[in-house]
C-alpha cells in the first residue's frame, strides 16, 4: 500500500498525546504515525513512500465550518453584493450600473446591505420605483431574514396592497397600511418564486464556485444549508458527487430543510448513510430570525422598539411536530434560534424528542441572547452541540447593544459563558452573511472587535472573549462533535482521517492580527492536496 509522509512541517495536532510534530504519515487517507523528521524517515523509508514537503508551513486539523450556505456563497459570487456600501447612494449608483447591463424586465438581485454601515439609511420604495421602473428588485439584507422590493417586484410576484401576511413572515407597510418596500422573513418566498428558475447546471456551478473558495479559505469540510437553493435532495446528492469526481475534495455535511423530510423517505439506506465526502446530517428548522431586523424572538420587548418583541416563525405546536417528523426517521434538529425566547423553545422540543444511536446530535444555531436559566439547561443536556459564529460580533457591535439593552448584555454573543459552562460550540461563519474564511472568526473570537477598530480596541463584551486555542477548537474538535464525528476527525492524531489546514504562519501565538495577513498554503483532505497556494 502506498503511504504519503508529510514532513518539514510545524504541526499542531490538538492531540495530547503528541502535542506537536514535525511529520505525519497517510495511509489510505488516515493517519498511521506522526513524530519527527528523522523518527518518520527511519520507520517508513522502506517501499513505495511518497514524500510532501511542508516548506516549514503551520499545520493545524483540518478547520471545518459547522453552519453556512455553500450555495448562498456561490450565488453571493455571481450577485450584486453590497457588503461594502457605505450609503444608499452607493447602493443604488451599483443597482444603476447592473441595471444598464441587463434587458427591461430583467431583476436586479442584490445581497449584503446593512442599514447600521450606510447611516441608518435604505432606499425608499419611491427611490427604487424611480431609479428602476422597469427591472423587478429584490436586495437580501446581510441577515437574509429582510429584503427590500420595489412595485415592478410586487407586480411579478403578484402581490397586492390587500395581500395578507403569511404565518411565517410580513410584508412591510407604512402607517396608512400600504405595502412599504419592505419584506420580513418567508413572506420572501413569493419573491423567490418569481424569479428564473436556475438549471441543474446553474445549481452546480454555484456550488462548484462555493467549494473552491472554502478549499482556498483552509476549509476541509462544511455543513452546509442549501436545499432551499437546489431544492431537490437527489439533486444536491448527485451534484456534490459529480463535482468529487471532477476533483472538487471537499467534505460536505448538509442539513435537511424541513420541507424536504419527504424526501428522504425515498432515499436508498446507501443514500441515507452517505459516505466519507457527503453525508445529510439533521433537520433543518428556523425558530425566529434576526436582531438586525429585529425578528428575532425575545422574551421581553426590544430595549429601542418596545411594542415588539420579534416573530416566532412556528407556534411551538408546530415546532414539537416538526422535531416529531424528524425523530421518526432518527434525525435531530438544527434549528437556527437567536432571541431567548426562541431558543427556550427549542431546547423544549430537543428535551421532548432525544435522538439515540444515530451517531447525530441535535444543534442549537446561534443563540446570540442567552439567559442564566437556558445555560443551565444546555448543560445539564447530554447531546447538542451549539453553532456559534464568532465574526457576528464584528459586524452586530456596538448597534446590536441598542437592540437588546443592557439588562440582556450579560448574554449576549456569550461564547466563553458556554465554554466555562462545558457545553460544546461549533465554529461557522454562516456564510455568505459573513465571509467564510474561518480565521475571520477566530480574529474575531479572540478580539471581540471589527476590522476597523483600533489595535487597542478592548473588544465589545471583552469578558466573553476566547484564548486563540478555545477559538481554534471551535473550528477543528467543536465541528466534529456537532456532526457526531469526533472520532474520526477534529484532531490530527493515529486512526483519524487525515485532513490537515496548513497556514504559512503561527495562529495560535503572538499578535493575533498576524491571522488577517495569514495564506492558506495546502488544504489536504483525505490524504490529498486540495488546494495548493
Amino acid at each position: 500500500m502506498s503511504q504519503t509522509i508529510f514532513h518539514h512541517g510545524h504541526i499542531v495536532t490538538l492531540d495530547p498525546t503528541c502535542p506537536q510534530a514535525e511529520a505525519v504519515v497517510v495511509e489510505n487517507g488516515k493517519i498511521i504515525a506522526m513524530g519527527s523528521n528523522k523518527e518518520m524517515e527511519n520507520l517508513f523509508h522502506q517501499g513505495h513512500v511518497q514524500r510532501v514537503d511542508l516548506e516549514g508551513g503551520y499545520v493545524y486539523p483540518g478547520l471545518v465550518d459547522s453552519h453556512m450556505h455553500l450555495s448562498g456563497l456561490g450565488q453571493k459570487c455571481q450577485m450584486l453584493d453590497f457588503t461594502h456600501c457605505r450609503s444608499k447612494t452607493d447602493l443604488l449608483e451599483k443597482m444603476k450600473e447592473r441595471a444598464s447591463m441587463i434587458n427591461p424586465g430583467e431583476w436586479i438581485i442584490g445581497v449584503g446591505w446593512d442599514e447600521n454601515r450606510m447611516g441608518g439609511e435604505v432606499p425608499s420604495l419611491a427611490e427604487l420605483d424611480e431609479a428602476f421602473p422597469y427591472h423587478p428588485v429584490f436586495l437580501s439584507r446581510i441577515c437574509y431574514h429582510a429584503y427590500l422590493v420595489n412595485t415592478c417586484a410586487y407586480r411579478k410576484a403578484g402581490v397586492t396592497e390587500d395581500q395578507s401576511d403569511p404565518e411565517d413572515g410580513s410584508f412591510g407597510r407604512d402607517l396608512s397600511g400600504k405595502l412599504n418596500g419592505w419584506v420580513y422573513e418567508n413572506a420572501s418566498f413569493i419573491f423567490n418564486q418569481a424569479q428564473p428558475e436556475p438549471s441543474y447546471q446553474d445549481k452546480k456551478e454555484t456550488m462548484r464556485i462555493a467549494m473552491k473558495k472554502a478549499l482556498a479559505c483552509g476549509l476541509t469540510a462544511v455543513h452546509s444549508d442549501d436545499l432551499r437553493y437546489i431544492a431537490s435532495v437527489e439533486e444536491l446528492i448527485r451534484i456534490c458527487q459529480e463535482l468529487y469526481e471532477e476533483g472538487i475534495f471537499l467534505r460536505t455535511h448538509h442539513l435537511v430543510y424541513h420541507p424536504y423530510l419527504l424526501e428522504i423517505d425515498r432515499l436508498s439506506p446507501q443514500e441515507r448513510q452517505g459516505n466519507e465526502w457527503f453525508r445529510l446530517g439533521a433537520c433543518k428548522i428556523f425558530a425566529d430570525g434576526a436582531i438586525g431586523g429585529r425578528t428575532a424572538l425575545l422574551s421581553e420587548p426590544y430595549a429601542d422598539d418596545p411594542n415588539n418583541q420579534g416573530m416566532a416563525i412556528h407556534e411551538q405546536v408546530e415546532l414539537l411536530h416538526l422535531t416529531q417528523q424528524a425523530a421518526q426517521r432518527n434525525m435531530p434538529i438544527a434549528v437556527h434560534a437567536i432571541g431567548d425566547e426562541a431558543v427556550d423553545r427549542v431546547i423544549q422540543a430537543m428535551k421532548a424528542y432525544s435522538i439515540q444511536g444515530s451517531g447525530l446530535r441535535h444543534r442549537l444555531i446561534h443563540a446570540q441572547v442567552l439567559r442564566a436559566d437556558l445555560v443551565r439547561e444546555l448543560e445539564e443536556m447530554d447531546d447538542v452541540a451549539v453553532d456559534i459564529q464568532p465574526r457576528f460580533v464584528a459586524s452586530d457591535f456596538p448597534w446590536v447593544l441598542e437592540r437588546v439593552g443592557e439588562k440582556r448584555s450579560a448574554f449576549a454573543y456569550a461564547w466563553k459563558t458556554l465554554h466555562q459552562a462545558g457545553i460544546v460550540c461549533a465554529g461557522g461563519s454562516d456564510a455568505p452573511i459573513e465571509p467564510v474564511n474561518p480565521l475571520l472568526g477566530i480574529h474575531a473570537a479572540v478580539t471581540r472587535r471589527r476590522l476597523e477598530d483600533s489595535v487597542d480596541h478592548p473588544g465589545y463584551l471583552p469578558e466573553q472573549k476566547l484564548a486563540a486555542l478555545e477559538a481554534l477548537m471551535l473550528f477543528t474538535k467543536g465541528s466534529a462533535y456537532a456532526e457526531g464525528e469526533e472520532h474520526r476527525r477534529g484532531t490530527i492524531s493515529v486512526g483519524k482521517q487525515a485532513d490537515f489546514s496548513v497556514f504559512d504562519r503561527d495562529l495560535l501565538t503572538g499578535d493575533v492580527d498576524e491571522l488577517l495577513k495569514a495564506q492558506t498554503l495546502q488544504t489536504i483532505i483525505n490524504g490529498k492536496i486540495a488546494f495548493q497556494k
